[in-house]
């Protein structure tokens, strides 16, 4: 179904919001098997779709754009949980590994300035990045407003970060290469 020119205008994407968002978020649901990503995914296409709509040609089919940005945005989103799955599991065999060599001050001290050096032979915008991930907290769309980059950018850094670390750690710390393989899948 098209709506040429409706959906420029406030009322008119009411509309398309109104018929739209309840079957998009069930067809997300589908791919994600959870509702209130689900919604999240869905707000955001709209917004994106909302900031786009002056560009978008007029006889635009709506339903085919907003299911194939739909998929294409839960296929993103399965994309970012993958990641930052293997961060937490990165994060807890160090934080494991580190708590075992408690005992060890030494151990300890060692293996905290050879996770310091491998983040800071990061490049400077990968290790920016993965520093305002780890350290500060903020999620991947955080980020990318705070960087004006995109989301996507965001997780391709990470992943590279989190590979690179691995690669790099890995003599070091070899239960924690086990247990992120083992999380891989």
């Amino acid at each position: 179904m098209t709506f040429p020119n409706t959906w420029h205008t406030k009322e008119g994407f009411e509309i398309l919001f109104m018929q739209h968002y309840e079957p998009l978020c069930n067809f997300v649901f589908g791919i994600l098997k959870d509702y209130d990503a689900s919604e999240d995914v869905i707000q955001e296409l709209f917004v994106k779709f909302w900031e786009k709509r002056n560009v978008l040609p007029d006889d635009l089919s709506i339903k085919a754009y907003m299911y194939r940005a739909a998929r294409n945005m839960a296929l993103n989103h399965l994309k970012h949980f993958d990641i930052k799955k293997d961060f937490n599991i990165f994060n807890k065999a160090s934080i494991s590994d580190a708590e075992q060599s408690v005992g060890n001050p030494a151990e300890t001290s060692e293996l905290q300035e050879m996770i310091f050096q491998a983040v800071n032979e990061l490049p400077t915008e990968r290790k920016k990045i993965f520093l305002m991930s780890r350290e500060d907290g903020l999620k991947y769309k955080e980020i990318a407003a705070e960087l004006n980059i995109s989301v996507k950018t965001v997780e391709n850094q990470m992943g590279k970060a989190l590979s690179t670390l691995r690669k790099e750690l890995s003599d070091y710390l070899p239960a924690i290469i086990i247990a992120i393989c083992i999380g891989i899948k």
